[in-house]
């Protein structure tokens, strides 16, 4: 009997699952508040409503044999009581109730002897004392919950905090509480994308090495294989694995961490659905990690997660001057550069740093990659229409 998967969320992440799933003819059905989202150009079952509507979801639930989640930012409560009615639920919801909540992040990596920076979780009314109390200068503060692509997220000085405390900003206010972590030093951050089938067996991709944007703090690139030597990408792969099977769920983690100069890996944060740090894959790999999450949900074994070529992924971003309608400019010349793949999203309207899409450019070694990416990178325009 052919099995429907049913999807909370309808952005990028759920439209590149649908599209993966069409030569199988998978049956899909998702939930999202926005009814021209991405999601709604490839799959045409939608049922609109918010991702924390527990009625909502329940009625997901009725139309699906399994459900998954392309957002961390869904009532997890709701999908808890599915789960004890016998939904199949892939993540499992406990893990997505530890997920959501970077505090609780922080405290599962340290009970299960998992590398990570040294923090300290901090409730709205003692944050001030705590960070006097820091013992560095710089820190960093994340939001316990809610923060996503960058936001709720700071790198900060002490000075810099009391600036804007002083100015009650509200990028510093969280009626969750905090978390406040130390900074690396001069390190390079690393994801590891991890498959679990229904059967607890893993897979891993190669290490990526992603290069940020330090002013959005969003990523701008990629690059797999990552340029760090073998030995410290074995590591990453090996603590991402111990990682995820600490969760004992199935499903499709992205694992991202932080390698210093001093060769020490140290886990920042799982994201426990398709990652940004994994679209290469659609060409790049034997089987994408949308392919791989429809295989888990549909109890299929695990596809070969081999590379087929080197790739770099680069993010299209709205420009910080342009709102509303837009248009890429010089799109002709870059589907002339051979390996170069462009995915559009299917967002109306832009803003600043909004995702409208990403690039994947193959290649045979790191610096032909490059030398694409800065071709591409002089070439692509977003326009104002």
């Amino acid at each position: 009997m052919k099995k429907t998967i049913g999807v909370l969320g309808g952005g990028q992440l759920g439209k590149m699952l649908f599209e993966s799933g069409s030569p199988m003819n998978t049956n899909y059905v998702f939930l999202e508040k926005t009814e021209n989202c991405p999601a709604s150009l490839v799959c045409e079952h939608q049922i609109l409503g918010s991702l924390n509507d527990e009625d909502k979801i329940k009625q997901l639930g009725d139309l699906s044999d399994v459900l998954t989640f392309e957002i961390e930012h869904v009532n997890v409560d709701a999908l808890i009581e599915l789960e004890q009615k016998g939904k199949l639920v892939i993540p499992k919801p406990n893990v997505l109730s530890i997920i959501q909540d970077k505090g609780h992040q922080k405290d599962f990596y340290s009970t299960h002897n998992i590398p990570t920076l040294p923090y300290k979780i901090s409730a709205a009314a003692e944050l001030e004392s705590d960070i006097e109390s820091w013992s560095d200068e710089r820190f960093v503060l994340k939001h316990r919950k809610g923060g996503y692509d960058g936001k709720g997220v700071q790198l900060l000085s002490k000075n810099q905090f009391q600036e804007l405390l002083t100015n009650n900003d509200n990028s510093i206010q969280s009626p969750d509480g905090y978390v406040i972590e130390k900074l690396t030093k001069e390190a390079v951050e690393v994801s590891v994308i991890v498959a679990v089938d229904q059967h607890l067996e893993s897979k891993s991709y190669a290490p990526c090495e992603m290069v940020f944007d330090p002013k959005s703090n969003l990523m701008d690139y990629l690059i797999t294989p990552c340029r760090l030597d073998e030995k410290i990408n074995t590591a990453c792969e090996e603590i991402a694995r111990k990682t995820v099977e600490s969760f004992k769920s199935p499903g499709l983690f992205a694992v991202e961490l932080f390698v210093q100069k001093d060769d020490k890996i140290y886990v920042n944060e799982v994201a426990p659905r398709p990652h940004n740090s994994g679209h290469h894959t659609i060409e790049s790999s034997y089987t994408s990690q949308y392919e791989q999450l429809n295989r888990i949900l549909l109890n299929q074994p695990l596809g070969d997660t081999s590379l087929i070529q080197n790739a770099i992924t680069c993010n299209i971003v709205g420009p910080e001057e342009i709102n509303g309608s837009y248009e890429l400019g010089n799109l002709n010349q870059i589907l002339k550069i051979p390996g170069v793949y462009i995915h559009l999203y299917g967002k109306a309207t832009t803003s600043p740093n909004r995702k409208l899409g990403h690039y994947t450019i193959l290649g045979s070694n790191t610096q032909e990659l490059e030398n694409k990416l800065n071709e591409v990178k002089k070439l692509l325009t977003v326009k104002s229409t």
